[in-house]
């Protein structure tokens, strides 16, 4: 099984795929170009952003059908202000346009990939020390709240922003840093199997659950 992966982001994005990969599916090795891969093989492309992704997906689509030997492409984008389904028929509408390949799945992190790692209910205290933390929890408690849902005060111009510095304090509270070029134990397997036990166990993280059922039906070891 060969896998071609387009993650919006430069940093964050490859570096937890790259892990969570090597979780789920330890088979499969990576290779730095499409022209390398053979069998049991993944490849990961970034997007570089938001638009520039808009541009790779159909330079990343002819990779595939010309190579032959990709088996799943999947593509990795940021909802952001947006709905699921707004940014959902974005991208199909860039798909139709090009080379079909059906075994495309598109995998929307609702806002953003830092709202997932927010669901990891044992790395959030239950009672907040930091003055910092308690505001952000007075704001939107993502504890017993879905992280997918949070939206953002009025002094964040974006909800992404705000959702990664919420995290940003939550790992602060644990003696932890977060960044994007350095996600931390955010790629270690425990905390993955964190965010799987609450997508499967309460009815959060709605987007995260897509990204796993699809690799589950694909063989995944998780």
């Amino acid at each position: 099984m060969n896998l071609y992966f387009l993650v919006e982001g430069r940093r964050t994005e490859k570096k937890v795929y790259r892990s969570w990969i090597s979780h789920a599916f330890p088979h499969l090795q990576e290779v730095q170009s499409v022209a390398l891969i053979q069998d049991n093989n993944y490849f990961i492309l970034s997007g570089n952003g938001y638009p520039s992704y808009t541009a790779r997906i159909p330079n990343a689509l002819n990779d595939i059908v010309n190579h032959g030997k990709i088996d799943y492409f999947f593509i990795c984008i940021d909802s952001e202000e947006f709905t699921i389904d707004e940014k959902r028929e974005e991208i199909l509408s860039i798909l139709r346009k090009g080379p079909g390949f059906s075994a495309t799945y598109v995998v929307i992190h609702m806002c953003c990939i830092e709202s997932w790692f927010l669901g990891n209910r044992k790395l959030c205290k239950s009672i907040p020390e930091g003055e910092g933390l308690r505001e952000f929890r007075q704001f939107y408690n993502v504890v017993t709240h879905d992280p997918e849902l949070m939206g953002r005060p009025d002094s964040y111009e974006t909800k992404a922003s705000f959702h990664h510095d919420y995290l940003r304090e939550e790992f602060k509270e644990r003696g932890l840093s977060y960044s994007k070029n350095n996600p931390s134990c955010v790629t270690e397997p425990y905390y993955l199997r964190e965010l799987i036990g609450r997508a499967e166990g309460t009815n959060h993280l709605q987007s995260f659950r897509y990204l796993i059922s699809q690799w589950r039906e694909l063989g995944a070891a998780i």
